[in-house]
């Protein structure tokens, strides 16, 4: 299982981190695609890798608005927690509004729930946890087979996701937090923004584990 990171520094352009996991038949589940750009089409022909799935941690525009880019040239379905399905259309809760953009995305989505397993890659199980507060409908996908957690806006290296955006819901912070605890400790995480880390670390250090 082939993993890459493509990590966006641009402050002014609010691009999140989008994650390409490819298995041993070139399938690729894309996680978040984030630009505008052509750099992610242009790493897949490259590689020769075939998308089977747009995977969405939550439905904020600096993390779904590469999804029409990837619609131009790949027919590949898109997964979304079903309390996010609405982000997808609404400019104002999906926060491009706010930033002067319309971000839109008009192809009907696979809908997730907490605890549901995806097949989507050979020789690897996809858990859906859901973890709200950031949105309503945030998820994490823990590849259970690897040890990876895609924390989304969820969790990040020290730190957590906001929740004073528009469908947020600031209360359900630390019982989405508990979820992640179960985890197994070494779990590598690859979060939204920002730099990996390690869950035995976050535990340790991240005070938002700590209250």
């Amino acid at each position: 299982m082939r993993l890459d990171k493509f990590d966006y520094n641009d402050i002014e352009e609010l691009l999140s981190n989008t994650y390409v996991i490819s298995d041993s038949e070139n399938h690729a589940v894309i996680i978040d695609p984030s630009s505008e750009g052509d750099g992610l089409l242009k790493y897949l022909e490259k590689n020769k890798l075939t998308p089977v799935a747009i995977m969405l941690t939550h439905g904020h525009f600096d993390h779904i608005r590469g999804v029409n880019n990837l619609l131009k040239k790949y027919d590949v379905p898109i997964y979304i927690h079903e309390l996010d399905k609405n982000f997808l259309q609404d400019p104002y809760l999906n926060c491009s509004l706010i930033y002067g953009t319309n971000v839109k995305i008009d192809k009907e989505p696979i809908l997730v729930k907490d605890n549901e397993e995806l097949h989507l890659l050979n020789d690897e199980t996809i858990k859906v946890i859901h973890t709200p507060f950031h949105t309503v409908g945030s998820v994490c996908y823990y590849f259970i087979n690897n040890n990876w957690l895609f924390s989304g806006d969820t969790l990040f290296r020290l730190s957590i996701g906001r929740d004073d955006l528009p469908g947020s819901i600031p209360k359900s912070k630390y019982d989405s937090l508990a979820k992640l605890k179960k985890l197994p400790k070494d779990v590598k995480i690859y979060p939204g923004h920002g730099q990996n880390t390690v869950l035995a670390a976050e535990l340790m250090l991240n005070d938002f584990f700590r209250r």
